[in-house]
C-alpha cells in the first residue's frame, strides 16, 4: 500500500468535532444497534468519511438489526444463549464500525488527548430514542 493511498482526513470545523470512537460502545451497550449505527453515521460525516464507508457502517447496522431478528426469532436457544448471541452479534458490527471511522480519525492514537466533540447530549439522545424503537420492534416481531 503506497503512501498515496492512505486515508486524507478533512478539515473538520470547530463546531463538528468529531466524538471519540470508543464512547460509541457505549450506546451501543445502552442503546442497541439502531442508536449506535446512527451515532457511527453522524460521526462517520464528521470525520469525512467516503461514502463507501458510511454505507458499510449503515450496512453493518442493517444486517446486524436483520440477524438479531433471526437469531430471535428461529433459534431454538435459552434465554441466556440468545442474550450472549446478541451481545456478541453487537460487538461484530461495531468493530465493523469503527474500522471504517478509524483511519479517518488522527486523534485516536493512543496516549492522544486530541480534541473531541462531547458526545453526553447526542448519544443519551439516541439511547432514549434508539433503544425504546428498538426493543418495541423486537417484542412486536418476536412476540
Amino acid at each position: 500500500m503506497s503512501a498515496d493511498s492512505q486515508p486524507q482526513p478533512r478539515a473538520i470545523s470547530r463546531q463538528a468535532r468529531p466524538w471519540r470512537l470508543q464512547s460509541q460502545g457505549y450506546v451501543l451497550l445502552l442503546g442497541g444497534l439502531a442508536a449506535a449505527t446512527a451515532i457511527a453515521l453522524i460521526n462517520a460525516a464528521r470525520l469525512g468519511v467516503p461514502t463507501q464507508g458510511r454505507a458499510a457502517i449503515a450496512g453493518a447496522g442493517l444486517l446486524g438489526l436483520l440477524c438479531d431478528v433471526v437469531s430471535a426469532t428461529s433459534l431454538p436457544v435459552g434465554p441466556h444463549l440468545a442474550v450472549v448471541l446478541s451481545l456478541s452479534l453487537r460487538l461484530a458490527v461495531h468493530v465493523v464500525q469503527l474500522g471504517e471511522q478509524k483511519p479517518y480519525d488522527l486523534e485516536s492514537r493512543m496516549f492522544f488527548r486530541g480534541d473531541h466533540g462531547s458526545m453526553w447530549l447526542p448519544g443519551a439522545t439516541a439511547i432514549a430514542i434508539g433503544g425504546p424503537l428498538e426493543y418495541g420492534a423486537l417484542v412486536m416481531i418476536v412476540g
